[in-house]
């Protein structure tokens, strides 16, 4: 039996085991609870469980009284935008992000579109724990409304927003080709009218939004061989791919070489800066080249715990031009404070149209780093016992414990943390090889396996 995960993040959970009708009936009542009710967005990909879960959060905020906005299939950064677009007090979308097809979930978006921090998200879980949960009278006809003006909308506002911040008739007159994978997700919904509007030919691939994942969720290099072969055969400038929610972009070169997650920011974050230095907000898995980019061009850059809000805060706080992070997702905060894969496309297609290079020259203006992501199914015991001992045998290293443990040395790090959406441990390392960087997650690994 695995566990329903609660974090920053929302919730996540394996259909039928952890997560059912009745887990998006009391997370939601509770939402509604928490933002006093009124108007919400709710919107969902396009996973098969989807459904059931959209109706079940969406007869508990009409029980409570909500006046309910439904754009149903969207990407998770449409919805965050939807909601500030509408002025609603707040939003649910029924999603697992980048999970395997087995998982759901649900985030929890404030009045300003952005995820709930930790302080109101643990509200929110008091209410469930502590059995407060408790409906108002509905002394007026309850609004519903999901017609498909409002998704229509919602993604119209989206592109109108993008394009404020990319040179639109500079990209239309180059007639870039692109290759595009959505996994049979909701990014498809976003991305085909963004594409028309800036006069890109589009060659698609799982794009049916069957919610049917043909291949890993995560948009990761051992995950895009299609793509890469697509790219290839058709002769694309570029290839984008994204997860079932589309708040991570990864990117696929004119050769058909992924470049992998870890290099969609630092490319964004280097056509910004570049024009406009300011300060640079990321997580601490994200990599190093991220450091080149803030060197390059004098800017300050700051690391934050894992997880979108803390990033978010972080750039709230720091006043931040650009940030996001390492697993391919992109935050503008002049536009919205939320990973958007579609602003992150829109900022390529700028990038590849005013240097007029390929997307192959301009990765290479950025170092080549090698990262390795491994886990370790481990309970919450054992993963602290982990923590610990790194803690403790890297101590002559920069040790940083705000996120479990990081160790960096001069080229390299490593970094170890219980997963927010998973029950286990996460190891990433990086270094100038990845032999370096494997051997680095290897020799850990057989540590804690001894250790625990």
């Amino acid at each position: 039996m695995t566990n329903l995960k609660r974090s920053v993040a929302g919730i996540r959970g394996i259909w039928g085991e952890s997560l059912f009708p009745e887990t998006a009936v009391h997370y939601a009542s509770a939402f509604a609870m928490f933002i006093g009710g009124g108007k919400v967005v709710i919107g969902r990909d396009t996973r098969t469980t989807g459904t059931p879960l959209k109706y079940a959060a969406l007869s508990a905020l009409l029980s409570y009284g909500c006046e309910v906005i439904d754009i149903d299939i969207a990407p998770t950064p449409t919805c965050q935008l939807a909601v500030e677009k509408f002025k609603a007090n707040g939003g649910i979308i029924i999603t697992a992000s980048h999970n395997p097809f087995e998982w759901n979930g649900i985030k929890f978006v404030n009045s300003r579109g952005e995820f709930l921090n930790e302080h109101n998200f643990k509200a929110i879980t008091d209410l469930i724990d502590n059995h407060q949960i408790k409906y108002q009278p509905i002394n007026k006809n309850i609004v519903y409304d999901s017609a498909s003006d409002y998704h229509t909308l919602a993604i119209d506002e989206h592109i109108k927003e993008i394009s404020g911040v990319i040179d639109v008739d500079l990209i239309r007159s180059r007639s870039f080709k692109v290759a595009f994978d959505a996994v049979n997700g909701a990014g498809s919904r976003l991305m085909f009218p963004l594409f028309k509007h800036l006069n890109v030919e589009v060659v698609p691939i799982y794009c049916d939004e069957s919610g049917q994942f043909p291949r890993g969720a995560e948009p990761m290099p051992e995950n895009l061989t299609a793509l890469s072969a697509l790219v290839k055969k058709s002769g694309a400038d570029i290839g984008f791919a994204v997860d079932p929610d589309a708040d991570r972009l990864s990117i696929v070169s004119e050769f058909g070489e992924p470049l992998g997650e870890e290099m969609s920011l630092p490319l964004v974050a280097q056509h910004i800066v570049s024009q406009t230095p300011g300060v640079i907000v990321t997580n601490l898995s994200t990599s190093m080249a991220i450091d080149f980019v803030a060197e390059k061009y004098h800017c300050k850059l700051i690391r934050t715990k894992i997880g979108e809000a803390n990033v978010v805060q972080g750039m709230k706080d720091n006043h931040c031009i650009v940030g996001g992070e390492g697993n391919g997702g992109i935050i503008l905060p002049q536009i919205h404070y939320s990973r958007d894969t579609g602003i992150g496309i829109g900022l390529i297609l700028d990038y590849l149209a005013k240097s007029g290079k390929t997307i192959s020259e301009l990765a290479n203006t950025i170092p080549k780093l090698y990262m390795v992501k491994s886990k370790l199914d481990l309970d919450e015991i054992s993963i602290q016992k982990a923590i610990d001992y790194v803690k403790v045998h890297y101590e002559s290293a920069d040790v940083n414990t705000l996120d479990g443990v990081k160790v960096t040395w001069k080229d390299s790090w490593m970094h170890l943390r219980q997963s927010g959406t998973e029950g286990m441990l996460r190891i990433f390392a990086e270094a100038s090889s990845v032999e370096k960087a494997q051997g680095m997650v290897d020799e850990i690994t057989a540590k804690i396996k001894k250790l625990i």
